[in-house]
């Protein structure tokens, strides 16, 4: 007996469909924009495909968190795949509530995927999950004032030095222009901010074994960097009001400012027609100081441990991740491909310079920070960023401080 599978157009025998009958259960945060979800459009071919029925249950961030930890209080099973990123994969697999997925792939299936991707399901040594999508912070900057301040539009600055200096340029309180935009509205969006300028210099918030290593000397050059900007007038006051992306890109939009770090949709929030730099926005390789380097926010799926469909959960993640979905999803959302063949897909990199940059910023390292201890780690580090930045402290003295109040935290954690 067979059967026509209309997604591929193959014929395939009925024993070919081991888990036809399950149901799975999906908890996930957001699919995304109405005319631009990125997994449930795949889900009616994956079951046609696969006899598998899927319940996919949306929930915003905190009303998932608070189901899942209770379905994970209680060991239950009515979840099979729940959503996650690299905060928490660490959070929930350092509790052992999920499946531990690294011997499930051979380790060359797992180098297909970009590394920045395997963020979001990485804890430790080991994956807990497989990525949905990959996502990166990127540098981004205004043509129309870097003309204005008497630079070429077409050469943004690719080490520290070029930017102070172009960011000089630009700025102009008087007329209420700036050199760089920045988010320091929020603990969360401070920790965000250091890390990108402590990726650059080469350094960590933590080793491997969670010993704290952000007030060594690159953490301290770091926080130095982002001092020097506000020192030297060049970050716009706004800044101290930004706590989230859509504030951050409301105030980008405005054209006020040179410069800033930025996820993917603050490229199409400045093309938007609300935008009064619509078509006036570069994005480039974020500029160097020991190296060039990203921040990711990349989002995945995770299997339960005490899910009673593990194989049929692995065939479904396996599924949105193929290559011909990843380049689909991709071409249709504007969110970047998991797999490194998708990512340098010809036909994907020239339809946008999105696409084109994030393939060359991928070949640099890519960091976000995850423990279980995070959002301590955020709410204790977070004010003391702040102080240094205002001049309250000094960076080392900022950074000394803080790791003196998490030492005891982490290591009840241990």
């Amino acid at each position: 007996m067979c059967i026509l599978l209309a997604f591929t157009g193959v014929l395939i025998s009925a024993s070919s469909k081991p888990f036809a009958g399950t149901k799975l259960t999906i908890l996930t945060a957001s699919d995304g924009l109405e005319n631009a979800r990125i997994t449930s459009p795949y889900i009616p071919s994956f079951e046609e495909e696969t006899g598998i029925k899927v319940d996919f249950i949306e929930l915003s961030q905190s009303n998932l968190h608070t189901r899942l930890a209770t379905i994970f209080a209680a060991k239950s099973p009515d979840v099979d795949l729940l959503w996650t990123w690299a905060g928490w994969t660490s959070e929930f697999a350092s509790a052992n509530y999920l499946e531990d997925l690294t011997n499930y792939l051979s380790k060359e299936e797992w180098d297909e995927f970009v590394p920045g991707a395997l963020d979001a399901v990485k804890y430790g040594n080991k994956y807990f999950g497989i990525p949905r999508f990959y996502s990166i912070r990127h540098f981004y900057y205004n043509k129309q004032l870097f003309r204005e301040a008497g630079l070429d539009p077409n050469k943004p600055p690719t080490n520290w030095d070029e930017f102070i200096e172009y960011a000089q340029k630009i700025a102009d309180p008087k007329a209420n222009k700036w050199g760089v935009l920045h988010d320091y509205g929020s603990n969360d969006s401070l920790l965000i901010n250091f890390q990108e300028h402590l990726i650059l210099v080469g350094g960590r918030i933590t080793d491997e074994n969670n010993n704290i290593t952000f007030n060594d000397e690159k953490g301290i050059e770091a926080l130095e960097r982002i001092i020097e900007l506000n020192r030297l007038g060049l970050v716009d006051p706004a800044s101290y009001g930004i706590g989230e992306g859509p504030v951050k890109r409301s105030r980008w939009i405005q054209g006020r400012n040179g410069m800033e770090w930025g996820w993917a949709a603050d490229y199409f929030a400045s093309n938007s027609n609300e935008s009064k730099i619509k078509g006036e926005v570069g994005v480039a390789i974020i500029p160097a100081i020991n190296t060039s380097g990203a921040i990711t926010g990349s989002e995945g799926y995770a299997i339960s441990k005490f899910s009673k469909n593990k194989q049929a959960a692995l065939e479904f993640l396996k599924y949105i991740t193929r290559d011909e979905i990843q380049k689909d999803m991709a071409m249709r959302t504007g969110w970047y491909p998991v797999k490194k063949s998708v990512l340098e897909d010809p036909e994907l990199v020239n339809s946008s310079p999105l696409f084109k940059v994030a393939a060359e910023q991928s070949k640099y390292p890519t960091y976000r920070f995850a423990a279980p201890f995070n959002a301590e780690l955020t709410d204790i580090l977070g004010p003391e960023l702040l102080a240094a930045i205002n001049g309250e402290k000094s960076a080392k003295q900022a950074l000394d401080d803080a790791a003196a109040a998490l030492q005891p935290i982490i290591q009840a954690y241990k």
